[in-house]
């Protein structure tokens, strides 16, 4: 069974401005209640990751090395482990900005063709982070994303090894010794926390309409508060001869803490990006 929590150092709970509850609000099995994972009843669709705009999720698969290894195949694809063993739990963690991360570099594919009998809400979410991505995808003129049904590989045939009688006993300690190392390993847990910001950055993606944006009105102060508040530093302000606020879209995911805390009241985030990502400052 898989088991994750919400680590609170991280979620957005711990500021007294935020109000966050889109784990909850987009959990199917309502394994989360009061920003506690009932870890009985949830199924580890990952869903919750997708949402979660403080990379709070504590999860025991590392989604980041799935996206790094469908990358390494030709063509490159994804999917869950119901289409191939070495393949991730399930996709719901997926977003259309890391589709977009993907599938912008070269052409991506994905066989979601287990997902609308197995869990139907992560059917319905990836459908329509992927009609958002494909939307991108055309309008920047690049190949959209393929749906496809990957046949599963044959099983390997072991091959039986010839050992001498003399090595014999030598064989059978060695081999008694990795079952050891294999049941140790087995119980260790491993948990990753997968910073979808930290990503995206890292792949270079280049910010779209997917993104978000941000709107400053008249009446900054360049105190700079947004930018020290920004648990992703998605904002930088210089204060050089003309001071400026940067924005990184790319490390944005939408908390909305910039907003919240603005003193003056003058930032706005944006569902869109439209390009803008300096705002020249009166002071």
């Amino acid at each position: 069974m898989e088991k994750r929590r919400i680590d609170l150092s991280r979620c957005l709970v711990r500021d007294g401005k935020a109000d966050c509850h889109r784990c909850e609000e987009i959990c199917p099995q309502k394994a989360i209640n009061g920003h506690v994972v009932d870890t009985a009843a949830c199924d580890g669709c990952g869903l919750c990751s997708a949402v979660c705009p403080a990379a709070a999720i504590v999860a025991p698969e590392d989604y980041e090395g799935a996206m790094t290894k469908a990358q390494e195949l030709a063509p490159q694809v994804l999917m869950c482990e119901k289409a191939s063993e070495d393949s991730v739990h399930c996709l719901g963690f997926l977003t259309r900005r890391l589709l977009w991360a993907l599938a912008a570099k070269r052409p991506l594919a994905l066989d979601i063709s287990h997902c609308e009998a197995c869990r139907p809400a992560v059917f319905a979410h990836i459908e329509r982070e992927v009609a958002a991505c494909n939307d991108a995808l055309a309008e920047a003129g690049k190949k959209e994303i393929a749906l496809v049904h990957v046949k599963p590989a044959p099983p390997k045939p072991k091959k039986a090894k010839k050992v001498e009688r003399r090595g014999f006993f030598q064989a059978l300690f060695h081999s008694t010794a990795e079952g050891l190392q294999e049941i140790a390993e087995a119980q260790i847990e491993h948990s990753y926390c997968f910073d979808a910001a930290a990503f995206l950055k890292a792949q270079q993606a280049e910010p779209c309409a997917l993104f978000h944006g941000l709107a400053l009105q008249q009446g900054c102060t360049a105190c700079g508060l947004c930018a020290v508040i920004c648990p992703t530093q998605a904002l930088a302000l210089a204060r050089g001869g003309k001071a400026a606020l940067h924005v990184d879209p790319t490390a944005c995911t939408g908390c909305d803490l910039c907003a919240l805390h603005c003193p003056q009241g003058v930032l706005e985030l944006l569902p869109q990006f439209a390009g803008q990502r300096d705002f020249l400052l009166d002071k």
